[in-house]
């Protein structure tokens, strides 16, 4: 299938060395399958078995990469005049010796000055940032455990990860990225280009986005408030290495334990995520734990509830079967992908205060009469009708049974009724908003 490409402004920021990838947690499995090539890309091959958990503990009790290098900048900065100065005066003194080896020789200057930098881990001294994690006589463990990051397979010609097994049901390949950065756009167009409903004020310290996927939600945010620590965490090593300066991705298991200081983040953002999350009170009790008081959680997602508005038509059974079916696989799976509606109570039970549903309608298709509802319609059908193979292959194969052949003559009935812009289907979106309260006290603070 060929990928609809957004515009490639919209996926990468100004400004920014290339970042570096913080290893937290990982629960990779332990194969290092070799690079697919054309024969091997459509091989049937047995998703890895799930591997012991590994996990980077650090002195003390456990904290995360990005806080460690916080706390170490915030002693950085108290020196910073005497560092400044000392490294002037080392730089005086290496130019110095060079011109006297070299007087004549611009060439063995350059090579011998390339020569003295330490290139061990793999980063430029003019690449380094400041809440990079990374040094050099750790940079070889921390390359082992991004091979494990990077531990993907191939199915029915689509590349997943191997993250327990495969526990995440949809690709992490190029075609899946364009789609995540798709609806990015229509979940903006739907919101009124408004990158989060959260009143956090003009200039919030810390931001988390947990599932960041292709990371363009983080770094419109990082430009958006350039006040903030914006951190983004996924399972995949998959987002751009040129970003905005204050933000870093992060590999990690949303389910698995946080690592970030308790009382410390503005907004933590989560979005798209009903076939990740398996337990959402567990995720939230973590997410009050993290915010600072009067900070919120924002959670977005699609009701996926579609009804035909157009009574003088018969009703699409293809994509209402669809999303049944849908729906029980996903039940044997352990997820709840219709769970939008039930975000508000969920938030109310986890602690939060001035919980807020925001509800917004999504056609599905270009057939409403207003150029809004239009747009919205056209960019959710597009982004659906691009991932709809990988969407179903994954899950149906595996949960349901069914063979690939069975899926793909499913999805061409399927297809055709998607196309039809005469059932006029309509779904809602949710944004649902808490703050945690300014003096809190309870289990989600334990």
């Amino acid at each position: 299938m060929q990928s609809t490409n957004v515009q490639e402004l919209d996926k990468k920021a100004p400004g920014g060395p290339i970042t570096p990838f913080i290893i937290r947690s990982t629960n990779m499995g332990n194969q290092d399958p070799p690079l697919p090539n054309a024969e091997s890309m459509n091989e049937e091959k047995p998703s890895p078995r799930p591997a012991d958990p590994l996990v980077i503990e650090t002195e003390g009790n456990p904290v995360a990469p990005s806080e460690q290098a916080y706390l170490r900048q915030q002693a950085h900065d108290q020196n910073e005049d005497v560092s400044a100065a000392q490294q002037n005066h080392e730089l005086g003194s290496q130019q110095e010796t060079i011109s006297h080896v070299h007087p004549d020789n611009d060439s063995a200057v350059q090579h011998l000055a390339e020569d003295e930098v330490d290139h061990s881990d793999g980063i430029d001294d003019d690449d380094e940032r400041p809440f990079s994690d990374y040094g050099s006589d750790s940079s070889s463990f921390y390359t082992s455990i991004l091979s494990e990051a990077t531990d993907y397979y191939w199915e029915n010609g689509r590349r997943y990860h191997a993250h327990q097994g495969g526990r995440y049901l949809l690709p992490n390949d190029e075609v899946e990225l364009d789609r995540e950065d798709m609806k990015h756009h229509e979940w903006m167009l739907i919101t009124d280009f408004r990158l989060h409903l959260s009143p956090i004020g003009d200039n919030p310290q810390r931001i988390l986005d947990i599932g960041t996927g292709s990371g363009i939600w983080a770094m419109q945010v990082a430009d958006r408030y350039p006040s903030a620590q914006v951190i983004g965490t996924d399972i995949s090593p998959v987002q751009p290495k040129w970003v905005p300066t204050n933000l870093t991705f992060e590999v990690d298991d949303l389910e698995a334990e946080w690592l970030y200081r308790p009382g410390t983040y503005d907004l933590v953002h989560v979005r798209f995520m009903f076939l990740a999350i398996k337990d959402y009170p567990a995720m939230l009790a973590q997410a009050y734990r993290t915010l600072k008081p009067g900070g919120y959680v924002e959670l977005s997602e699609l009701g996926v509830t579609p009804e035909a508005t157009n009574k003088n038509y018969p009703p699409p059974f293809q994509i209402f079967r669809w999303l049944d079916l849908y729906d029980e696989a996903m039940k044997k799976m352990g997820f709840n992908f219709r769970i939008a509606h039930a975000f508000k109570n969920m938030l109310t039970d986890a602690g939060f205060v001035d919980v807020v549903e925001t509800k917004f309608e999504v056609p599905w298709g270009a057939w409403p009469k207003d150029r809004r509802g239009k747009a919205i319609g056209l960019w959710h059908l597009e982004q659906l009708k691009q991932g709809l193979q990988g969407i179903v292959m994954g899950l149906f194969t595996r949960s349901l049974g069914w063979t690939p052949s069975e899926v793909e003559v499913f999805l061409v009935e399927l297809r055709k009724q998607l196309d039809d812009k005469s059932y006029q289907l309509l779904d809602h979106a949710y944004v649902v908003c808490g703050r945690k309260p300014q003096e809190s006290s309870g289990a989600s603070d334990l």
